[in-house]
């Protein structure tokens, strides 16, 4: 290893506590001693992820309380020191790190509480795209509509949830006291980034996540027809589709369309 990579890795790991003294490689200068300097070097950086904590699982840490929270972050820190250039994903890991790492493990809705803020951070980083709106739709002959196959917007992704996490995370951003921890049957959540360019969600009703779910798998709106004639009389078939394609598209959900009659990679609007 060459000197300057050697001396970064060195610093690197005093940092993180997980290096020797690297007294020896600072030139004394002033009046601030040596071991001042690198103290507020390594204090700094803490400091700097545990900010970082608190702003991305902001409801999470309000949940957890001050003592829990700061178990947490001296906790993660250790666990997965950051190995990024930019802190955007220095907490990736952590929904998963609570469901390993004990106390936190024995409260199952803590890791689902930390994957449903990091959704919201993604669905809030998510690329911009321009999205589809009803006059384009209203444009296209009838008969084209069997076989469009809808693209969502970059920014919309799907949560499950075992635990009342929404219900509590609602209820923090709202400065109330959440309701209690209770497991219930899955519940399912859409988010998204609106016209707005802020993140939203809203629960998700089974048939509705069957259509986005065949949508994402390229299933043309006639497949969605038919999914919902299982569950609807046929003559509204029909008109349940286009209320459901008119929410999506006031929404912001539907970034285009294409043809499949015209091959698989037809050209959206």
């Amino acid at each position: 290893m060459g000197e300057l990579p050697e001396l970064q890795h060195r610093f690197a790991a005093f940092l993180t506590g997980h290096g020797d003294d690297i007294r020896d490689l600072v030139a004394e200068q002033g009046e601030v001693s040596v071991e001042t300097r690198l103290g507020i070097y390594r204090n700094a950086y803490r400091l700097r992820l545990r900010e970082t904590l608190d702003i991305d699982h902001e409801m999470l840490g309000l949940y957890l309380g001050d003592s829990l929270f700061e178990q947490l972050v001296d906790a993660y820190i250790e666990r997965h020191p950051s190995h990024f250039f930019s802190l955007r994903d220095f907490t990736s890991h952590l929904p998963q790190f609570l469901r390993e790492a004990r106390p936190f493990a024995d409260h199952p809705i803590l890791a689902e509480l930390a994957a449903f803020e990091r959704l919201l951070l993604d669905v809030f980083d998510a690329p911009d795209a321009p999205r589809a709106n009803i006059a384009q739709l209203r444009q296209l002959s009838p008969d084209r509509w069997p076989e469009l196959q809808l693209r969502f917007h970059p920014s919309m992704q799907l949560f499950r949830a075992e635990w009342n996490c929404v219900e509590c995370w609602q209820a923090l951003k709202a400065g109330q006291a959440p309701p209690a921890a209770t497991s219930q049957p899955a519940g399912h959540w859409l988010l998204w980034r609106g016209r707005d360019r802020l993140s939203q969600f809203r629960s998700l009703p089974p048939p509705e996540r069957v259509l986005i779910l065949e949508t994402l798998a390229g299933a043309p709106l006639s497949i969605l027809c038919e999914r919902l004639a299982s569950d609807l009389p046929e003559d509204q078939v029909g008109t349940h589709l286009l209320e459901l394609l008119r929410e999506w598209l006031d929404q912001g959900l539907i970034l285009s369309w294409a043809d499949t009659a015209r091959g698989k990679h037809g050209s959206p609007i």
